[in-house]
């Protein structure tokens, strides 16, 4: 028994010394937090893990900090723990619930929510999330429950009657519709909005009489009312009475007074009912420019009608300017930063291209799409520190949804930017991963080969990558041009002349050769040191003097020598970055 006293009693004393440890560094963590030291803060609270492996607050904390570096899923597992840990520390709970929320995770939320209801009963902004999450989730009786205990906490409001209505009758209970919206006719008899609800409860149960005798009492006492009005086009679509339809809604369109939100459910309705013929859609676009030059400003409108133009496939730049605008109203709108994106890449309005990506890395930076495009521009440029800036702070803040083939291209653009700036390790690396990314990226597995081949460096494995583009893309000239130069370092003269004439065919014009913006001086002299090889000498000397004439940039001292002398001459072949191609 003294044994195991004395065991105990020493296993205690460790534990109180290392939660004297864990005690004494989460102070200091929690110090250099407050203080803004980050870093040391870090560290302070990974060590805190190594003392203890659970310990909740180094694990929320630590979970904050990740999100802080834009690593959501490590964040998120981190907190998750730490709720685990103690279930019952709203401190805890609340903002993983928040973080989810704000991503669109409510079933994830919910029991979140859920929880610190059951902690903290009296929370009126926890039941109302609670009461939105079950109307969508379609617990319509959970919903309700929700907002009955809000109504105990904040005392009988219209919004949560008319919430409740709505929910009844969505729930089929036309009695507990009835009493709620009846209640609010008691208690608010001024307020013609509630009696115009009554009138739609009379409609949704098919009493068209009775609706209108409650319409029309509402329009005695005010007949500009606007829901007056809004309901009047359900009562019309129920009795067939289309011209007065159409005449009420384009009324309430163009009407000053009308709110926002009623113009857009009034034109999504004019969409849902409209035909394919050509006059309906003119009607409908011609409403749509009114209703824009009454309310210019508003991006719902705006995005709706930019939609609808899309979809009735009228002139794109209209939909440029109404982006435009919608970035006027809301700098950092997605959609409209990603439509305006993709209309001037296929134009190739490479300063639009540079001036809508930086918006988009500013206000979006864990799109990577954006970083990929603006430092294909800057490589445009020959901004190349610039441009690898760039590519690298967009791989490393790329979100964890983005596609593979986006991170395979930015890499492989990165591999392209590292070579050009003679870091050729690098830039096979950067060639690797862009392969592990997307094993069929051919413009990476190009470049690369091509690059090998410049240094004979891994020949064989630059053959196996450039064969397979040409396999991909047989017509591609650009790539039959690196297969034959592969071929021919490898001293394979024979089997690289056919693919050759596929890139340079014989028959070719010097008139084609010279204008034929594929035909470089590069790829001239490739073909010319192929002939001269295959014994053809004087065509070899034809070639060179064509690509000396051509003079593009990518020319080498080498070339001139060959064209000068009629003599091929081994040297250093300047490498080339293939076309941008968006």
């Amino acid at each position: 028994m003294r044994i195991l006293y004395i065991i105990l009693m020493m296993c205690l004393c460790q534990f109180s010394k290392a939660q004297t440890r864990l005690d004494y560094f989460l102070t200091e963590a929690t110090e250099s937090r407050m203080q803004g030291q980050w870093s040391r803060a870090f560290d302070l609270y990974s060590h805190c893990l190594e003392i203890d492996s659970c310990s909740p607050e180094a694990l929320f904390q630590l979970g904050r900090m990740y999100f802080y570096l834009r690593q959501d899923s490590v964040g998120l597992d981190y907190m998750y723990r730490s709720v685990e840990l103690d279930s019952s520390n709203v401190y805890y709970i609340e903002p993983l619930a928040a973080i989810l929320l704000r991503q669109g995770c409510e079933d994830e939320a919910l029991p979140l929510l859920e929880r610190i209801s059951e902690l903290q009963g009296g929370r009126s902004d926890v039941l109302s999330h609670l009461s939105s999450i079950y109307a969508r989730m379609g617990r319509l009786e959970d919903a309700i429950n929700a907002l009955d205990r809000l109504e105990v906490l904040e005392g009988k409001m219209s919004q949560l009657s008319n919430e409740k209505f709505n929910l009844y009758m969505q729930m089929g209970d036309s009695v507990s519709a009835f009493a709620e919206i009846q209640s609010l006719c008691d208690e608010y008899p001024a307020d013609l909005y509630h009696r115009v609800n009554m009138g739609s409860y009379y409609l949704q149960l098919g009493n068209s009489e009775k609706a209108l005798e409650i319409y029309d009492q509402v329009r005695r006492e005010d007949p500009k009312n606007i829901p007056l009005q809004m309901a009047m086009l359900d009562y019309y679509i129920m009795v067939g009475k289309d011209s007065l339809y159409e005449s009420t809604r384009d009324s309430i369109l163009y009407s000053q007074e009308t709110e926002t939100d009623k113009r857009v459910v009034l034109i999504q309705q004019m969409i849902q009912r409209m035909s394919t013929d050509s006059a309906d859609v003119e009607r409908i676009n011609e409403r749509f420019e009114k209703v824009i030059h009454l309310d210019s400003t508003n991006v719902d409108l705006l995005t709706m009608y930019a939609a609808f133009i899309e979809y009735s496939q009228r002139p794109k730049e209209t939909i440029r300017d109404l982006m435009l605008r919608v970035l006027a109203q809301e700098p950092d709108n997605e959609m409209a930063t990603q439509w305006l994106l993709q209309y001037y890449v296929e134009r190739t309005d490479y300063a639009s291209i540079e001036e809508i990506c930086r918006r988009g890395v500013n206000y979006h930076p864990k799109e990577l799409l954006y970083s990929y495009f603006l430092g294909m521009i800057l490589c445009e440029n020959e901004k190349y520190d610039e441009a690898l800036a760039i590519f690298e702070r967009g791989l490393r803040m790329r979100s964890e949804d983005t596609r593979r083939a986006v991170i395979s291209d930015a890499f492989a653009a990165k591999g392209d930017v590292h070579y050009k700036l003679g870091r050729y390790n690098e830039a096979y690396l950067d060639y690797d991963s862009a392969l592990v990314y997307n094993k069929e990226n051919v413009l990476c597995m190009n470049n690369y080969a091509y690059y090998l081949s410049l240094r004979n460096e891994n020949l064989d494995k630059a053959e196996e990558m450039s064969y397979r583009t040409i396999k991909a893309e047989p017509d591609n000239r650009v790539y039959l041009d690196t297969y034959a130069w592969i071929l021919f370092m490898k001293g394979k003269y024979q089997e690289a002349q056919p693919y050759m004439e596929k890139v340079v065919p014989r028959d070719s014009t010097e008139q084609f050769l010279m204008n034929d913006e594929h035909t470089t001086s590069v790829i001239l002299e490739h073909a010319g040191d192929i002939a001269w090889m295959c014994g053809d000498q004087l065509y070899a000397v034809y070639l060179w003097e064509l690509a000396v004439k051509r003079g593009d940039d990518n020319a080498t001292p080498m070339l001139y020598k060959k064209a000068k002398k009629k003599k091929y001459y081994k040297g250093k072949v300047n490498g080339y970055l293939p076309f941008l191609v968006f």
